[in-house]
């Protein structure tokens, strides 16, 4: 399947690291900058991963010191990490296996993105969630691909791969997300080829019950003519709907 991949720029900086003194300064027109420190950054554990000592100042309203847990509390150094993500909102970091941890820029950003990835827990689509904290979600790590590199490499639209896209469109209404679309390389085809979405932040914020940018994207690899004629066959209402991308 390719080298796993999350979040959410596949161009990212391997050499890229963050630092403990790492925080967060309110500037002008309320956005928040990243600064960085001198000294290599830490977590703290407590019964397996609960708690994160990333932060020597305060953020979000906590202080540093009061997210060390009690018990079991072990180091980890943020440069055996491996970044597996990055982008605007946060960094990404493989902790396990199967766990990587994303730790936010913006407040505002982390709740949305936590209220989603919470309201998802019970669907297929959504990535497990394993801890959370002031700043930073520990989630599921998904092995495989994202959607935007495989159709780009394969120029072709399977449709087994339909039937899945629909499916996914059909558990974002079910879990009452406003936005039901999502770019192609925020859908992660994982190693047994079933699909997981990310970036999740705009879930509730924006409202869009038809997949256009999906739909775009798709017509932008000229595979939309195809993608649609399985639709139609498939869920002849979607594509009543749908068709109107095609067509402008």
């Amino acid at each position: 399947m390719g080298k796993p991949y999350f979040h959410y720029h596949d161009d990212h900086d391997e050499d890229y690291r963050l630092r403990k003194s790492a925080f967060f300064k309110r500037y002008a027109k309320k956005k928040y900058q990243f600064l960085s420190g001198k000294s290599s950054d830490q977590f703290v554990l407590s019964n397996s991963i609960k708690k994160i000592d990333l932060l020597n100042d305060k953020i979000f309203g906590h202080s540093s010191q009061k997210l060390i847990g009690e018990k079991e509390n072990k180091l980890i150094d943020f440069k055996k990490c491996e970044v597996v993500g990055k982008g605007k909102d946060g960094v990404i970091y493989q902790l396990t296996s199967n766990q990587c941890i994303k730790v936010f820029f913006k407040e505002e950003v982390y709740k949305r993105e936590l209220e989603a990835i919470q309201a998802g827990q019970s669907s297929s689509i959504i990535p497990r969630l394993y801890d959370y904290g002031p700043n930073y979600i520990v989630m599921e790590y998904i092995k495989g691909i994202s959607l935007a590199k495989y159709l780009k490499k394969n120029r072709q639209i399977t449709q087994s791969l339909v039937i899945k896209l629909i499916n996914l469109c059909d558990e974002l209404k079910k879990l009452n997300f406003s936005r039901r679309d999502t770019e192609l390389r925020h859908v992660l085809m994982n190693e047994q080829g079933n699909l997981k979405i990310i970036d999740l932040k705009r879930a509730f914020t924006s409202n869009r019950p038809i997949p256009i940018k999906l739909l775009t994207e798709l017509k932008e690899l000229k595979l939309l003519k195809e993608f649609l004629s399985y639709v139609k066959d498939i869920r002849p209402s979607f594509y009543q709907k749908w068709k109107k991308v095609n067509d402008g």
